[in-house]
C-alpha cells in the first residue's frame, strides 16, 4: 500500500469526486478534494499535494485556466493528470499544451487509472530525485567556494581572493579614472603578544579583529587577512582622505574594546597605513598595496595605534 502521498482531485461533481476519492483511499493514497477550480487554487496553496487530479469541465472556472494558473505556482514538479468527458483532440493538445502532464477520457477504467497514476508519480521521484542532487551539488560548490575565498579562521576573505579582486578593482578605476583607496593594518606587538598568551588566545583576537573591523568598514569595501595578523581593506570609489576617515575608526574602533579573556582584560590596539592609486599615481595594484605597507610601517615607527597616509609620508 502507498502511503503519505497526497492527491488533490479538483472535480465538480459529487458522484465522480466520491468515486475517485474511493479507488485513490483504497490504493493508500491521501485525498483532498476541490469542488470547484478557485477552491481547488486554494487547496494546492495549502496543501502539499504530490499530484493533480483535475477535470476540465468546473462551474466556475475551466479546467485549462486552472492548470494553467496552477503550474505558475508550482515551485517543484507537481504532476497534472486532466479528466474529460469531451474526446476531441483539440482538448487534449490544449491541455497538454498547457502543462498537464497526461490526459484521461471518461468514464475512467480504474486499472488504467491507477496505472497512470503510478507512472506520474515515478516520473515526479525521478524530478525529485534530481533536483536533491543538483542541490548538493549547489551546495558542495558553495562549500568549495567558500574554502577557496574565505579565510577559515577569521571568516573574511583570503590573499588570493583579495589579489584577483584588487587587480580587477584596479583596472576599473583606472579605465573610468575613479577614485581606489588601500587600507592595510596590523595587531600591534602580536608576536609578542602569542608568545606570551599563547596561538588559541592569539587566534581569537585575529577572529574578534576581523568581526570588529566588517562591523566598521562599508558594504562595498573588500576586506581580506593578508597574512598572518595583518589585514587588508579595499576601499572603490574612495580617495585617500575618506580612506583616512574610515582608518582612524577602524583605529578607534579597536582601542575602545573591552577586551576580556581568559587571561584578563587585553590591551589590543592596531596601526594603520592609508594609500590612494592617485596620491601620487599608481602604475599597478602591487604598488598600491606598497604604499599602504609603507605607510603602515610609518605608523608603528610614530608608536603605533594610529593610521598614516601615505601622501604624508
Amino acid at each position: 500500500m502507498t502511503s503519505n502521498i497526497k492527491i488533490l482531485v479538483i472535480e465538480d461533481s459529487p458522484t465522480q469526486a466520491q468515486l475517485l476519492e474511493l479507488i485513490l483511499k483504497d490504493e493508500g493514497y491521501i485525498v483532498d478534494v476541490a469542488f470547484n477550480g478557485r477552491d481547488g487554487i486554494e487547496k494546492f496553496q495549502m496543501l502539499k499535494s504530490d499530484l493533480i487530479i483535475l477535470d476540465v469541465v468546473l462551474p466556475d472556472l475551466d479546467g485549462f485556466t486552472v492548470c494553467r494558473r496552477l503550474k505558475k505556482k508550482m515551485k517543484t514538479y507537481i504532476p497534472i493528470l486532466m479528466l474529460t468527458s469531451r474526446d476531441k483532440v483539440e482538448d487534449r493538445v490544449d491541455g497538454l499544451e498547457l502543462g498537464a502532464d497526461d490526459y484521461m477520457i471518461k468514464p475512467l477504467e480504474p486499472q488504467e487509472f491507477l496505472a497512470r497514476i503510478k507512472v506520474l508519480l515515478r516520473i515526479k521521484k525521478l524530478q525529485d530525485d534530481l533536483q536533491g542532487m543538483l542541490e548538493k551539488e549547489r551546495e558542495s560548490l558553495e562549500i568549495l567556494k567558500r574554502v577557496a575565498l574565505v579565510d577559515h579562521l577569521t571568516e573574511v576573505y583570503n590573499r588570493h581572493y583579495f589579489s584577483e579582486v584588487l587587480a580587477a578593482e584596479f583596472e576599473k578605476a583606472r579605465r573610468y579614472r575613479n577614485p581606489l583607496s588601500c587600507i592595510m593594518l596590523d595587531v600591534d606587538h602580536f608576536r609578542g603578544f602569542n608568545t606570551l598568551h599563547g596561538h588559541d588566545l592569539g587566534d581569537w583576537v585575529l577572529k574578534e579583529t576581523a568581526a570588529i573591523l566588517k562591523k566598521h568598514l562599508r558594504h562595498a569595501d573588500i576586506l581580506a587577512r593578508y597574512g598572518g595578523d595583518e589585514f587588508v581593506v579595499l576601499q572603490p570609489m574612495t580617495e585617500e582622505s575618506a580612506a583616512a576617515m574610515t582608518a582612524d575608526r577602524l583605529c578607534r574602533a579597536v582601542s575602545d574594546t573591552v577586551w576580556e579573556s581568559d587571561a584578563g582584560t587585553l590591551d589590543i590596539t592596531i596601526s594603520v597605513g592609508v594609500a590612494s592609486m592617485g596620491n601620487p599615481i599608481c602604475h599597478s595594484g602591487i604598488d598600491l598595496i606598497k604604499r599602504a605597507d609603507e605607510a603602515l610601517y610609518r605608523a608603528k615607527e610614530l608608536g603605533r595605534n594610529r593610521y598614516h597616509q601615505y601622501s604624508l609620508l
